[in-house]
């Protein structure tokens, strides 16, 4: 008898939300939703790499990326 692992389910869900917002991103054609839409693309990013153990990778990539790629993008649009 096989057990019911939530892992997986948790991994593929947060797979496929970076891959919905990352579809926003490129076929949106406002750039301020395209910047918000890439805030959700790198936090499911960073879901992943905490499902995953990489605690480190997932504080680097909220610190890095949503902190100040978007950021950057959101203030050289405005």
């Amino acid at each position: 008898m096989s057990e019911f692992s939530l892992g997986p389910v948790l991994f593929y869900l947060l797979a496929a939300v970076t891959v919905g917002f990352a579809a926003i991103v490129a076929f949106s054609r406002n750039i301020v939703h395209s910047a918000f839409a890439l805030v959700g693309s790198f936090m499911g990013v960073a879901g992943v790499y905490v499902a995953l153990a990489a605690d480190f990778l997932a504080i680097v990539q909220v610190l890095l990326y949503i902190g100040g790629i978007v950021v950057l993008t959101l203030f050289a649009v405005m």
